[in-house]
């Protein structure tokens, strides 16, 4: 739990007044308190019955709180803009990024997430800590690290550091495309040290004469590393090869 009041207040301020806000995991409201004095309104969600029933019992100081009852992950947000902000738990992190991918009326997000998450979120294509939210983070986001919190401001005190980073839509993607680069990563990164026609042969189980066929129709070099891939080329093989695992063809030439 976030318990430095003035690391609370810096995630607020970094808050555009008037927004209407998404707290995600709101707990004792460390963050809600502050929120609440620059959003419109914020609607915060927790999992823990106990802590909804503090917050509920002491939100009169809070201004235009909504307290839901419900897990993170599956926290449904409305058709209207909003930013999400969580200090988010570290094992929600990788599934909290692909919710807000999908977030089609997310205007930012503002995370508070392990400091390794956060370079993994950046990692370039070829580095040891490349991968699968790499990619959907950089297809989805622009990332802009703003300040990192010590673990002197936590209690109980985390093993890591926590760094604050913005998440600003950087295209939208259709359901379908988020879809399918998750398959697509899922399937060819266990094998991320093997070139990257071999990757998709073992991951999809298709011939090697039709996986390279189709990589040098995509002008991606068929024995470069799956690890070497950029997030643009894995959403365009993503696309290809979900149309040929469920035996559609892929446009020739």
């Amino acid at each position: 739990m976030l318990v430095d009041e003035r690391f609370a207040s810096m995630f607020a301020e970094v808050v555009d007044e008037g927004s209407v806000v998404y707290e995600i995991g709101c707990g004792l409201g460390s963050l809600t308190l502050p929120l609440s004095r620059v959003a419109s309104y914020v609607f915060c969600s927790e999992i823990d019955p106990s802590l909804v029933k503090l917050l509920k019992e002491c939100r009169g100081g809070m201004g235009k709180v909504d307290v839901v009852l419900t897990d993170a992950v599956f926290f449904t947000t409305s058709k209207s803009r909003h930013v999400v902000v969580s200090n988010t738990p570290f094992y929600l992190s990788s599934r909290i990024i692909a919710m807000l991918c999908r977030d089609a009326s997310l205007v930012y997000a503002v995370l508070g997430i392990q400091r390794e998450v956060g370079e993994r979120m950046l990692a370039p294509p070829g580095t040891s800590i490349y991968g699968r939210l790499s990619i959907l983070t950089q297809l989805c986001f622009s990332v802009e690290k703003l300040f990192t919190i010590p673990r002197e401001a936590y209690k109980p005190r985390p093993h890591v550091e926590t760094v604050v980073v913005k998440l600003i839509p950087r295209k939208e993607l259709s359901p379908e495309s988020i879809e399918a680069v998750e398959s697509f990563t899922r399937s060819v990164f266990p094998y991320r040290r093997k070139k990257l026609s071999t990757g998709i042969v073992l991951g999809y189980g298709l011939k090697k004469e039709e996986v390279r066929r189709i990589l040098s129709e995509s002008g991606v070099d068929p024995d470069k590393r799956v690890d070497e891939i950029s997030p643009d080329e894995a959403l365009s093989l993503a696309l290809k090869f979900s149309l040929t695992s469920r035996g559609l063809s892929t446009p020739r030439g």
